[in-house]
């Protein structure tokens, strides 16, 4: 299995880097003498937690989320960058995509399908590694303590990283530490889900069944209890079940008092707490995407979701060639739109932030895509939420410093929510659960449950809408699973070329007349 073995050296050099305390002394650097550096503790903590930071690195990778999300019509750029603009616009009629992925090595098209497989499956070697050696190997790392966290960890990083490859491929493999990777077989995206999920529980009894803090360089900068991964692994299971479905048609059948299961005991559930690495300029740690679209130069929130935020002043598509005016927003995530302070008017197009300025989107006077590329590609609206500097500078989020965000216990509240309103649970906890960032972030109207399930079902999709962008694929998981993408837009992708062809198997893609596989059964 040749990309899987890739994948393994790609998950051992870099997962090294993690700690640094010992250098190997590998003779041949080409095939590293794997069984002798996996007896070493301090090797395999490092591999174990490196799991952690691939599994990250993936997630929030512009070649996948960052792609999506314009696929998606919640950010928009007409950069071909990551190649955004080939997967984002939209066919001459205007009512489709018809372009589906290009899985062909002799196509550029590739690389997006190429990038989560390895990145995913270097972090489930990882992961992998670091299993084999403590359960299998009896390898003692430091204390019988720190031995349980480091395999607490792993499980959890691969049942995220499982999860990740069932959420995005129609088919891949499942593999841990019992596996034979010379007898791998492909296993379908539902049997890939349900590994995850299971993973997931395991690594949440594993997490309550022992005391540990992890250490601050695992995340670069945060630390996180064995209560709190718990929590962690259950909100994860949860985003599995709930982010699987490819249609509205799947969508309903969603274990969905599992899900509620899952929430009620997930990050939000007790104190609340956000999944945050620490970024440090892309060199190690990188929040790729929000590095492309908290920055107001490079993209946008399209109009679709712009609109909804104001639909007086911003109108979708984008009224071409006057554009959209400043904002005057009920939601105080946009407000007014200005932002920033008069150094940055000329170089972005803002206007200086007053009283009724926005927490998280910005008006810029701007259109700074290509016209040729497809007026419907520009915005008036960034989103400038984790700018820290509020002035779009080099010190933050905006080129890849400062904390990095990849779940938060927004994420998991509204998980909660929409599995109360689709199990019958209770309505009024479910408004409860939305308000959390409708009224105290947004400004707005409490929801309640006088609004019924499809007034909170409304509300709901808003909140998913707004809150959740920049966290690597979930805006387009969510577009995805209520039939939400521009027809003909892949709503899936193949096992790459790459490994087709190593195996001799024909190059297949989905996109176009035939956006996704059958549902498994």
């Amino acid at each position: 299995m040749q990309m899987i073995r890739f994948a393994r050296g790609l998950g051992l050099v870099a997962a090294l880097a993690v700690t640094g305390c010992k250098s190997l002394d590998i003779q041949n650097p080409n095939a590293p003498d794997a069984k002798r550096a996996l007896s070493d503790p301090a090797a395999i903590e490092a591999v174990g937690a490196g799991a952690l930071r691939t599994w990250f690195n993936t997630y929030e990778l512009m070649w996948t989320g960052g792609t999506l999300s314009p696929m998606a019509q919640t950010f928009t750029a007409s950069w071909n960058n990551f190649n955004m603009n080939f997967y984002s616009s939209i066919d001459a009629d205007g009512t489709r995509n018809s372009r589906a992925w290009q899985n062909d090595p002799a196509q550029a098209g590739r690389t997006n399908i190429e990038r989560g497989w390895e990145g995913y499956y270097s972090a489930i070697s990882s992961a992998t590694d670091a299993l084999r050696a403590v359960r299998v190997n009896k390898v003692v790392v430091n204390t019988a303590a720190d031995t349980k966290r480091l395999e607490t960890i792993s499980v959890l990083a691969l049942g995220m990283a499982l999860g990740e490859v069932a959420l995005n491929y129609d088919k891949g493999y499942i593999v841990d530490e019992t596996v034979d990777l010379g007898a791998l077989q492909y296993s379908n995206r539902k049997q890939l889900r349900d590994a995850a999920v299971a993973k997931l529980t395991e690594a949440a009894a594993l997490a309550t069944a022992n005391s540990f803090t992890t250490p601050t360089g695992w995340t670069n900068g945060f630390s996180y209890t064995n209560t709190q991964i718990a929590q962690l692994a259950n909100t994860y299971a949860a985003k599995v079940l709930a982010y699987y479905p490819r249609s509205a048609a799947e969508n309903a059948q969603v274990n969905w008092a599992q899900v509620l299961t899952f929430a009620s005991r997930g990050i939000s559930s007790t104190t609340s707490f956000d999944l945050v690495f620490q970024g440090d300029g892309c060199v190690a740690w990188c929040h790729e995407i929000l590095t492309w679209f908290d920055a107001m130069d490079t993209g946008r929130v399209h109009t679709r979701v712009a609109s909804m935020l104001d639909p007086v002043t911003q109108r979708t598509p984008w009224p071409d060639p006057t554009g959209n005016g400043k904002p005057n927003s009920a939601d105080k995530r946009l407000g007014d739109g200005s932002f920033g302070d008069a150094s940055i008017v000329t170089g972005f197009g803002t206007y200086p932030k007053t009283a009724n300025a926005g927490t998280d989107f910005a008006w810029s006077s701007q259109a700074n895509f290509r016209p040729s590329r497809g007026q419907y590609h520009q915005s008036n609206i960034g989103h400038i939420r984790y700018d820290l500097t509020g002035k779009q500078d080099l010190n933050g989020i905006y080129s890849g410093f400062g904390p990095a965000p990849a779940i938060l216990a927004a994420e998991n509240n509204l998980l909660w929510a929409e599995a109360l309103i689709r199990t019958g649970g209770s309505l009024d906890l479910a408004a409860q659960l939305i308000n959390r960032t409708r009224v105290t972030r947004g400004g707005l109207p409490a929801a309640t449950a006088a609004d019924g399930a499809a007034g909170l079902t409304a509300r709901l999709s808003y909140e998913q809408e707004i809150e959740l962008l920049g966290l690597g694929s979930v805006p387009y998981y969510n577009r995805r699973r209520v039939d939400g993408l521009v027809t003909g837009t892949p709503r899936e992708m193949p096992v790459p070329a790459k490994e087709l062809g190593v195996k001799g198997e024909a190059f297949y893609t989905w996109g176009g007349a035939t956006p996704s596989s059958p549902t498994p059964p």
